[in-house]
């Protein structure tokens, strides 16, 4: 199981990795906030000595996003933090966007490019969630 260290370090790396390819690579850098994100929930988990797979074993469909995402709104209720939840749900959203082309009839890049809006919001986002668990 990675360490509270080792999350920490790819959510740093997956943000820099984003924000180099914000420009030529819209769609992956959007792929690459949300999994940033993602390493915050996980880093924050370990920081609280919290598994998240046993905590979420009753989530409907069991997936690892699933129990991330339960597990984000449980922090987001308890921290009275509700931009937190819409923050990562919005990331995830945004990433399925990028990866499935959910919504969209052309592709990927293109839409981010045309659509940079949704690409700062997804950085916007992300600072979302890093200052909720961070604080």
């Amino acid at each position: 199981m990675p360490s509270e260290q080792s999350h920490r370090e790819q959510a740093e790396y997956n943000e820099e990795a984003a924000l180099s390819i914000k420009d030529t690579a819209p769609d992956w850098a959007v792929t690459m906030c949300f999994y940033a994100a993602l390493h915050w929930v996980r880093w924050y988990a370990e920081v609280q000595g919290e598994n998240i797979e046993i905590i979420h074993q009753s989530s409907q469909s069991g997936s690892t996003h699933k129990k991330l995402e339960d597990y984000v709104k449980n922090i987001a209720y308890t921290r009275r933090c509700q931009d937190l939840r819409k923050a990562y749900k919005n990331l995830s959203n945004e990433c399925h966007t990028a990866r499935y082309l959910t919504d969209i009839i052309i592709s990927s890049r293109e839409h981010y490019t045309r659509y940079e809006e949704d690409v700062k919001k997804s950085f916007d986002n992300l600072q979302i969630v890093k200052q909720r668990l961070n604080s």
